[in-house]
């Protein structure tokens, strides 16, 4: 699972450290998929430079994996990458288009679609024909992973317009339990054939483990399974506004980009006006300050946990994100985690787990930046909060 030389590889699509399985990126939910039922056999659509095969194998080890990659240049430079960092971790390459790989293939137990055409979505991927193909190549009890990109938590993806909002709409129908994950601008979804009622924490046996694993590796792997237990499900929220049917689906970054700027403005009021009904100072909201203010963010984004709010995920992503750019000085935020992740598991279980602890494990993980006085602390809270689960 690791590699004995160094190695560092930091793509806009793919980030891969030879010394942990996991980033701190969407990749690392992958992990997910042998969590929520059986994966024996599993298709990776989408290879790129194998972000997603480390995390498969973590809870997955011995599983046969099938990747499929259009693209034959990247097919044969993420096998001899593979091959030289990482030999145990072995695979099967094929080159193949991704929407008809599926047809009349062998059943898979764990499907895992992570295409994209360039920084866009394969128009199939948002059409039922080829959701339809992924059913039918299910083994029963199969789970389907998708990478879903758009907008981040804070500005209600679910809501239109939104390539999530769409691909809610469409898979919602198709599969009796439909549920996700955040990791900033990317939902992780997990698509099952099991009743919704069925309980994702007991509903499959527990998932071998990957021996050897480093201790950030093993509390990811651990957080992993909490966070399925407290998937929310993927389905457009009761109430929300009808799509437009003359708009068009934001799905390229410049069109994603502008979404979020037409969006902002209402989530920051939203936060203002929670940071004026607590009493903090709400003319800060807005700047850079808010995000290095413990005394305002706090208890502003902890009212809006409370109150259920999407706002409540703008510090955790942004201090995330920001590390990923270099910057380190939200690194207050993963340290306050560290220190009251066990309070906040009484008090805000739900944000705690989806939100606050994987966003802190994230900017822990992320080998960009260099190693955290409180990574040892939050591990142990790590421990504590997901013994049992």
């Amino acid at each position: 699972m690791y590699s004995t030389t160094p190695l560092l590889l930091s793509t806009s699509a793919t980030l891969l450290s030879g010394d942990r399985v996991f980033v701190g990126n969407q990749p690392d939910d992958f992990a997910i998929g042998p969590l929520a039922g059986p994966a024996d056999r599993i298709c990776v659509l989408g290879l790129g430079y194998g972000g997603s095969l480390r995390p498969l194998r973590a809870t997955a080890p011995g599983s046969s994996i099938t990747a499929v990659d259009l693209d034959p240049d990247m097919a044969g430079v993420t096998g001899a990458l593979f091959r030289q960092h990482f030999p145990t971790v072995r695979f099967d390459a094929v080159v193949a288009d991704a929407a008809a790989f599926l047809d009349g293939s062998d059943p898979y137990d764990l499907v895992v679609i992570d295409v994209y055409a360039g920084e866009s979505y394969p128009a199939f991927i948002l059409q039922e024909p080829f959701w339809q193909r992924v059913r039918q190549a299910l083994a029963p009890g199969g789970t389907a992973l998708l990478n879903a990109w758009g907008l981040p938590g804070h500005l209600e993806p679910l809501l239109p317009p939104s390539p999530q909002h769409r691909l809610a709409t469409l898979l919602a129908p198709l599969w009796p339990d439909a549920r996700y994950l955040s990791c900033r601008r990317n939902m992780t979804v997990v698509l099952r054939d099991t009743p919704a009622a069925a309980p994702l924490r007991t509903s499959a046996p527990a998932s071998p483990v990957a021996e050897g694993l480093t201790p950030m590796d093993r509390a990811v792997t651990a957080l992993q399974r909490l966070r399925l237990a407290h998937a929310e499900e993927f389905r457009v929220p009761a109430g929300a506004p009808a799509p437009n049917p003359t708009e068009d689906v934001p799905l390229t970054p410049e069109q994603l980009d502008a979404e979020m700027a037409r969006r902002w403005p209402a989530m920051l009021a939203e936060v203002r006006s929670c940071a004026e009904a607590i009493g903090v100072d709400a003319s800060v909201i807005g700047t850079r300050e808010f995000y290095t203010r413990p005394d305002v963010a706090l208890p502003v984004t902890l009212e809006l946990a409370r109150r259920g709010r999407p706002a409540a995920s703008l510090l955790p992503n942004v201090a995330a994100s920001l590390t990923f750019a270099g910057d380190t000085s939200l690194g207050w935020f993963g340290e306050w985690v560290a220190n009251e992740a066990e309070s906040l598991a009484t008090e805000h279980q739900a944000w705690l787990v989806r939100t606050a602890l994987p966003q802190a494990l994230c900017m822990a993980a992320n080998p960009l930046v260099p190693d955290w006085s409180w990574t040892e602390p939050l591990l142990k809270r790590v421990a504590s909060v997901t013994a049992g689960s």
